[in-house]
């Protein structure tokens, strides 16, 4: 799988893309900020680390795993990239994968993360033909949490302390949707 071979979705209003170093640019004014990375596990970004991920992305859209897509999303209309979302295959044997997503916090409200996670799950359930897609959500997140469940997907359970984000160690909730609960014609991703 080369670069020209990355998936990329169009939505109503969205591309979800290999991400490219123009990115750098968007993600240096709304990564840095603690809304965008405060549920995130790693270390507060700075304009260097947000550079070395771009970087990082760039590298790895030449060179498709086949087992982890990190998509940038970029608004149409803004034209510039305004967060990302990602599906990891957990399993090809059981057919598990599972997701993330983080948006400009400024843009909160929006629908942004439905609408780009509805493609990933399309992507997910259709293309790659998974039968179980997973998601963990800090326990205060609740836009997550919002996001998750208009999705459809069932809270399963909490993971104690199964992050140490930054010193700290947190509790994740278990989200989880079967390919035979999607229902993609409700959702307009059909």
């Amino acid at each position: 799988m080369t670069a020209d071979l990355f998936p990329q979705f169009v939505t109503g209003r969205l591309l979800l893309r290999a991400f490219k170093i123009e990115d750098e640019t968007a993600f240096a004014e709304f990564a840095v900020k603690e809304e965008f990375w405060r549920f995130l596990p790693g270390p507060s970004l700075t304009p260097d680390l947000v550079a070395q991920f771009i970087a990082a992305r760039v590298r790895d859209a030449a060179n498709p795993s086949g087992r982890d897509w990190i998509f940038a999303v970029e608004e149409q209309s803004l034209g510039r990239a305004i967060g990302m979302v990602r599906l990891s295959i957990a399993s090809a044997e059981h057919r598990q994968g599972n997701i993330g997503f983080s948006f400009d916090g400024t843009l909160r409200g929006r629908g942004y993360a439905s609408e780009a996670m509805r493609a990933v799950l399309r992507f997910g359930f259709s293309d790659l033909e998974l039968h179980r897609i997973t998601a963990l959500a800090d326990v205060e997140n609740a836009r997550s949490h919002a996001v998750l469940a208009k999705l459809g997907f069932r809270q399963e359970g909490r993971l104690r302390q199964n992050f140490n984000m930054r010193g700290v160690w947190r509790d994740s909730d278990l989200f989880a949707l079967l390919r035979s609960e999607w229902q993609p014609a409700q959702t307009g991703e059909a």
